[in-house]
Parts: structure tokens; C-alpha cells; sequence
């Protein structure tokens, strides 16, 4: 735990502490991904080795890239603007892999419906699924990775934190800023998505737009805590966030675009 919070310090060290580097991180990730297929092989017969070796290349190898490119940049904004990149990487990946993602997924449900014996759906559930579920299935599979590389990114940098620098990572977080020139990229996506609707345009706007709800979650956090209020105000931002997914969105690239958070902080803090 200690050696992977040292990998990825952006900080300057002081005396006596240590870095491992890059080295030392996917040795240790590598030894992991092995006991892990390792142990599946012996508890299913072999039947869950490969998905496990699955599971390291999907999102412990994004982690220790994003972590080293955080070591590196000393940026927590890039770092995010990085992993929104690598989703999208992810979803064109997958189209230019697939070819027909709905027909992709339909086979999906299928099969899962075949193995739990089901003799189909009603009409009402299969309308649902054609019209809503599936054309949005390639976005929420790459939002389920990001969302796992995510917290195992924020799990090591909090705890660097904690051992190093307290306060460092809520510091980060509340100043974090992706900047004009990806809010204005992250709009035009979302704009394309509405003209043509499901497709890789929206699949896309998705996952660019993960990046701006962190940037509207930092604006709430840091107004609430430049206006003392309690950390209450933040439970129904969090508890509505998925319903909500587009609304954070667009007021994260309005916040990038205009600079909100600066000016209701400074408004407060001015005589």
C-alpha cells in the first residue's frame, strides 16, 4: 500500500521518503495479476484465468498508466482529460471491433437470457430494451471501466495523501480545471449527439462528459467548503449524480468555459 501511494507522488519528496517508480509498480501489478489467474484456475478448473487477465489489461494497466502519467504531470486535470481519452479510445475501439454494437449486445442478452432459462420478453420490456437499453449499452460498459480505473486511481492518490501530504488530494480536487479548449470539445460532441442521436457521436459524449461531472462535483465541493456550509449540501448532488449524468455534464463545461467557481469564491471572500 505504502510503495503504490510512492509511485504515484506528485509532490516533492522529502528527506528519506521514496519512489518506486514505474518499474516497481508493474512488478507488483504483474505479480498480482498472476496470483489472481492463478487462484481462479485453481478454484474454477481454468474457467476464469482468462477473464481475469481480462480484468488486469481493461483496468489495472489503465491505473498504473494514469498513475505514472500523475507522477509525472503532477496534474490532476490532465490525468482526467487522459482517462476521458482512453474511454474514448475504448468506445471507437469497439465500433471499429464490432461493427454493429446494438446487434452486438442484442446477442448478449440473449445468451444471458438463454442461460437463466428465460422464454423471452414482453412486449413492453422488449420495446424498452431496443428503443432505450441497448442502443446505450456500448456507453455504460466503457463508463463501468472508467468508473473501476477511476476509483483505483483516486484510492492511490488519496492514500498518498494521507501518508504524505493530508489535505493534498481534496487541495486537487477542489481547484481542478479541464480547461476551455476540452469544454469546448466535450460540447461539440454533446451537440453532435443530440443532432444524430444514438450512435458513436453519443457513445462518445458520454464518456468525454464523465470528465466534466467531476469538474461540476470539484465546483460543488469547493463552493461548499469557501462558504463554510456543512458537507450535507453534498448528499443529494451525489445521490441524484446518475440520474442527473447530463445536468453535471453540462454545467462542468460551463463551469470550464466560464470560470463559475472562481467567481462565486471570490464574490464570498471579497470585503
Amino acid at each position: 500500500m505504502k510503495a503504490f501511494a510512492a509511485f504515484i507522488l506528485p509532490e516533492p519528496l522529502a528527506e528519506g521518503d521514496q519512489r518506486q517508480g514505474l518499474g516497481q509498480g508493474a512488478l507488483v501489478a504483474a505479480m498480482a495479476a498472476g496470483l489472481l489467474a492463478g487462484l481462479l484456475a485453481v478454484a474454477t478448473g481454468g474457467e476464469l484465468a482468462l477473464p481475469a487477465l481480462r480484468i488486469v489489461l481493461e483496468q489495472w494497466l489503465p491505473v498504473l498508466g494514469l498513475a505514472g502519467w500523475l507522477r509525472r504531470s503532477v496534474s490532476l486535470s490532465s490525468t482526467l482529460l487522459l482517462w476521458a481519452g482512453l474511454g474514448a479510445l475504448a468506445v471507437t475501439g469497439f465500433y471499429l471491433a464490432v461493427g454493429d454494437p446494438v446487434g452486438y449486445w442484442r446477442g448478449v442478452v440473449d445468451a444471458l437470457l438463454a442461460a437463466a432459462g428465460a422464454q423471452g420478453l414482453g412486449p413492453e420490456a422488449e420495446a424498452l430494451l431496443q428503443e432505450e437499453l441497448l442502443p446505450m449499452m456500448t456507453s455504460l460498459w466503457a463508463m463501468n471501466m472508467m468508473l473501476m480505473v477511476l476509483a483505483g486511481l483516486l484510492i492511490g492518490r488519496g492514500l498518498q495523501a494521507l501518508l504524505y501530504n493530508p489535505g493534498g488530494l481534496r487541495a486537487e480536487f477542489h481547484g481542478l480545471s479541464l480547461g476551455r479548449t476540452a469544454a469546448v470539445g466535450a460540447l461539440a460532441l454533446w451537440l453532435g449527439a443530440v443532432l444524430t442521436g444514438p450512435g458513436l457521436l453519443y457513445d462518445l459524449a458520454v464518456v468525454t462528459g464523465a470528465a466534466f461531472v467531476l469538474q461540476a462535483l470539484a465546483f460543488a465541493h469547493a463552493v461548499v467548503a469557501a462558504r463554510g456550509w456543512g458537507r450535507g449540501w453534498l448528499v443529494p448532488v451525489y445521490l441524484l449524480a446518475p440520474l442527473l449524468f447530463r445536468v453535471l455534464a453540462l454545467v462542468g463545461i460551463g463551469e470550464a468555459l466560464f470560470q463559475w467557481r472562481r467567481r462565486l469564491i471570490d464574490d464570498h471572500s471579497a470585503p
